[in-house]
This record gives C-alpha cells, structure tokens and sequence, in this order.
C-alpha cells in the first residue's frame, strides 16, 4: 500500500469503511448531510489519489451513503439547523449570523429561513433575546460592572454592530433602564 498522510498506508475507501467513518463521526456530532459530505470527501478523495484510484465510484458511493442515511433518520438537516440555531440565539448570534453560519454548514436558505421562523414563533423577538444575551455574556449596558472596564456608549455600539445586531436593538438594550424591563419586552413581542 502506498504510504498515506502521517505516513501510515493508505487505505482504500470502500463503501464499508465509508460507512464506519460516517457513522464514527455522527457518535461525536450533529451534522447536516453537506457537511457530513465534505467531512467524507476530504479523506476519501485523498486515499483515492494516492492508490491511484478514480474519484468517481468514491464520489458515488459517498452519495449512496449519504442518501441512506438521510432515508434511516441519521442526518437530518432540519433537526441540525434548529438545535444549532437554538444553541447560537442562546450565545447571542443575531438572526441574519445564524442564517450565514447555517449555510457554512450546508444547510440550505429556505431551511435555515423556516427555523428561524418556527424559532421566532416562540421567541417573536429572536434578535432581541440573542442581543440580551450578547449583552450578558459582554457585560454590556444593564450587565456592566459597576468600577469594571468603563465603554463608552460608542463601543458599546460598535460591540453590537461587530455582533451584526441592527442599531435599534442594540440601542434598546443599551437605554433600557433594568434588566426586568427588557425582559419583559422579550416575553411580550
């Protein structure tokens, strides 16, 4: 066998071990079926180089293998894009970040757009509640710390904007004049 990377032979990537693969990396992450995609071909496709094979059965059987996990319920890139986006409003990523970092991922516009969707039908203010918890996380506005580092308003301002946040949430954070107000204001959007 030729020698692989890190200097170990390289193995041949049938659609057995492709398999195995796939299935040792859905242990460890959620994933959506384009990622889970570009993770196989990384390695497959540079095995097949270096045995000197042709690229397209392993493309093939990549896309066999994906298809069948899609059909067995093992990768579905809705249940992926709302966890995600779950998790990236709790860590205070406003909406129009999570619809890029879905798509980094592979998943595709309208699904993303529909999981904001379903998400905003529980939380109505979806760029509100992330902006809160930005500003928790940063201790900004009702968060600052009383003789802590001092920002001006200005850099507050541009922490939210850096963040993608729209001018008039991170200016409603920012003027709120308690913690309870604005949650409430989250509540009853």
């Amino acid at each position: 066998m030729a020698p692989g990377r890190l200097g170990r032979p390289a193995k041949r990537p049938t659609p057995e071990r492709l398999r195995r693969r796939a299935l040792a990396y859905l242990e460890r992450f959620s994933t959506s079926r384009a990622h889970l995609g570009t993770v196989l071909r990384r390695r497959a496709l540079r095995e097949a180089e270096t045995l000197e094979l042709e690229a397209a059965p392993v493309e093939a059987a990549i896309e066999a293998l994906l298809d069948d996990l899609v059909r067995l319920g093992l990768v579905d890139d809705r249940a992926f894009a709302e966890t995600r986006a779950r998790r990236l409003v709790e860590k205070g990523r406003p909406a129009r970040r999570i619809v890029q970092e879905l798509a980094a991922k592979g998943v595709d516009r309208n699904v993303a757009m529909g999981v904001l969707e379903g998400l905003g039908e529980e939380t109505p203010d979806l760029d509100l509640a992330a902006a809160l918890a930005f500003a928790r996380r940063r201790r900004l506005g009702p968060w600052a710390v009383p003789g802590g580092r001092e920002r001006t308003p200005e850099q507050a301002l541009a922490a939210f904007a850096r963040a993608g946040f729209p001018y008039a949430v991170a200016r409603q954070v920012l003027e709120a004049a308690s913690l309870d107000e604005l949650e409430a204001e989250v509540r009853d959007a």
